[in-house]
């Protein structure tokens, strides 16, 4: 199962603004009347309770989003891109790439919500929108805002209400056969199941969903059998079952072991509640020994406990004894708790509600050149004929409304000097 991706979004770019006068027949001299130019799309992560894998998007892993139209002549403002969605499954976290090794979370996918990923450029304003008393004649337009670059990183944690933990072939693959319509492979010997695998256990009119965890080895919170990749699915569940393979030498040890390694990848998965389920009793030395084991892991469950006494079930998947007494104590216990429980904050950290960044405007000198950082002027810039007097005239009323002509003159700029504003060189004069 892919359970990991990675995405690299490029938001859709702004139109670009339309510098152009109304030059009709009976209107020889009309004013400007240049449209702006349409919005860039921009990028969206929903919930989709119809996906179970991150294989749709593993090896498409670049989306491109439209960008808006330019704007035209006689107002008519340019077409917006269209926004695109990507839908994942339900459980998936979306974690932002900042800087070269660092993540920061950004949502976790619980519902069909869209979540915004990546803002599209807000397209450019045409030259009817710099009308003023002072400038009856504009010829600046606005080049479209880039839209924006970033990279994900997709994780998902299957969302289940029960999750069923055991060391590997302790019959977890029969047991949920038996209880759901998934077919997982079952054989007699280790390993047999891979990835999760999630079915939907009908019980007394009841539903809810169990997951299989592959098989868990001492050391799993490390890394060791990739026990990450199954303990990372096993986080969502709500109850927990502990399926101990009775005619193992001490089962006992075992259920430590589970705990341990719960315990050891996140701690406060031991406060969720737990069930004891003693698989294999169709196995002679098992039902004979069945009094002892329910002494020694009902001692053991105590120094576990999660507030309550943890049930203790002994079954056999293979002949159904005790499953349906398993099944109804999951019920009940899903039934006391709240149907969403919130995640502790070791696992799910708070949202980020995502915010274009902008630079500041600012000035500095750079080998005798005067740099001029400022976004809104630099995409001015963008579309200028600076040849053309009214455009450098036009683009100093602009620096003077935005203060940068004042930071220039406190620099020491003279008469002759060379000003660059993005990849465009104006003379000051």
């Amino acid at each position: 199962m892919i359970d990991s991706a990675r995405l690299n979004f490029n938001a859709g770019n702004g139109g670009k603004g339309c510098s152009s006068f109304q030059r009709s027949k009976y209107v020889p001299k009309g004013g400007p009347d240049g449209g702006d130019g349409g919005n860039g799309g921009s990028s969206y992560i929903c919930g989709d309770s119809s996906l179970n894998t991150l294989l749709h998007i593993k090896y498409n892993s670049t989306v491109y989003v439209e960008s808006g139209a330019h704007g035209k002549g006689k107002n008519q403002r340019g077409r917006n891109g269209a926004d695109s969605v990507i839908k994942v499954p339900m459980g998936t976290e979306i974690w932002e790439r900042v800087g070269r090794n660092e993540r920061k979370f950004v949502a976790d996918i619980v519902d069909t919500t869209p979540i915004l990923v990546a803002h599209g450029g807000a397209g450019g304003l045409g030259n009817a929108r710099f009308v003023s008393s002072t400038n009856q004649e504009p010829v600046l337009a606005e080049r479209g805002e880039t839209g924006e670059k970033v990279i994900l990183f997709l994780e998902l944690k299957l969302l289940a209400d029960v999750g069923l933990l055991a060391r590997p072939n302790a019959g977890k693959s029969t047991l949920i056969s038996r209880c759901t319509a998934a077919k997982p492979k079952v054989a007699d010997y280790p390993f047999t199941t891979v990835d999760p695998i999630l079915g939907v256990v009908p019980h007394r009119d009841k539903d809810f969903v169990m997951m299989e965890v592959p098989g868990l080895l001492e050391g799993a919170h490390r890394g060791v059998g990739l026990g990450q990749e199954f303990l990372r699915h096993a986080e969502r569940a709500r109850v927990y079952v502990h399926l101990l393979d009775g005619s193992n030498e001490d089962p006992v040890a075992d259920y430590h072991m589970l705990n341990k390694e719960l315990e050891q990848f996140n701690e406060a998965l031991l406060a969720k509640p737990q069930i004891i389920a003693v698989n294999k009793l169709d196995i002679t030395e098992v039902r004979e020994a069945r009094d002892d084991l329910a002494v020694n892991l009902t001692k053991a469950s105590k120094e576990w406990g999660w507030g309550k006494e943890t049930p203790l079930i002994f079954m056999s998947a293979v002949t159904g004894e005790g499953v349906d007494d398993l099944l109804s104590k999951i019920i009940g216990l899903l039934e006391e708790l709240p149907k969403d429980l919130p995640e502790p904050d070791a696992v799910t950290p708070p949202a980020v509600v995502r915010q274009r960044m902008h630079l500041p405007n600012k000035v500095w000198i750079e080998d005798g050149v005067y740099i001029v950082q400022s976004e809104a002027l630099e995409r001015l810039a963008a579309l200028a004929d600076t040849r053309d007097t009214r455009v450098v005239i036009q683009l100093w009323r602009e620096m003077e409304r935005r203060g940068l002509a004042r930071q220039l003159i406190d620099a020491g700029i003279e008469a002759g000097d060379t000003i660059r504003i993005g990849k465009v060189e104006v003379e000051w004069f």
